[in-house]
């Protein structure tokens, strides 16, 4: 019986939509962070149900959505490539980037899905757009008392990972902060 619980266990769990969104400021170029990351992302990647709906954002000084969201069957070659050819980049929007990609994915109205954002950055922002913390703390406040939450999942890079701020994002998503490396990564799933 445990077997084939253990078996069906992909087929049965609530599938996700699970945004990426990986900082590519000048920062995350210290201590090899972005190479990290990247090699975290893919590790992540490779562990995935293929069903489940992936999007590839980026952020230094204004945030892009690289890759849409669809089903990572359809999207994964886009999104592997599109995460191998990240370069650091200029200043930190870290707030601005959260409080988007939050708003995006309350937009998704699937209850029937886990909505997920997970954040790879060292934690730094320093940003001139005016968005504070608080302000990205709303953006993921904003869906709490909904069915499906959006939840934000920090992974902190480097050893000078700002774990403060990233510690409150994850507090204010109900998660937690993960170090980030390849090892750690599977924490996620």
């Amino acid at each position: 019986v445990l077997t084939a619980l253990q078996d069906s266990w992909s087929l049965v769990r609530k599938q996700a939509d699970i945004i990426l969104l990986f900082d590519v400021s000048g920062s995350m170029e210290e201590d090899n962070k972005l190479e990290q990351a990247k090699a975290a992302a893919q590790v992540f990647l490779d562990n995935i149900e293929s069903n489940n709906r992936v999007a590839l954002y980026v952020f230094s000084e204004e945030v892009h959505e690289v890759v849409p969201l669809d089903r990572f069957e359809i999207n994964q070659s886009v999104i592997r490539s599109a995460i191998s050819d990240l370069e650091p980049l200029y200043g930190t929007e870290l707030y601005l980037a959260i409080e988007t990609v939050t708003e995006a994915a309350n937009t998704l109205t699937d209850e029937s899905r886990i909505r997920a954002v997970i954040l790879l950055s060292d934690g730094e922002d320093t940003g001139e757009s005016g968005t504070t913390l608080n302000d990205a703390l709303a953006a993921i406040n904003a869906s709490r008392d909904s069915v499906n939450p959006v939840i934000v999942i920090p992974l902190a890079y480097g050893s000078n990972a700002d774990t403060r701020t990233l510690m409150s994002i994850a507090r204010n998503s109900a998660t937690q902060m993960i170090f980030g490396d390849p090892a750690n990564i599977t924490e996620v799933l």
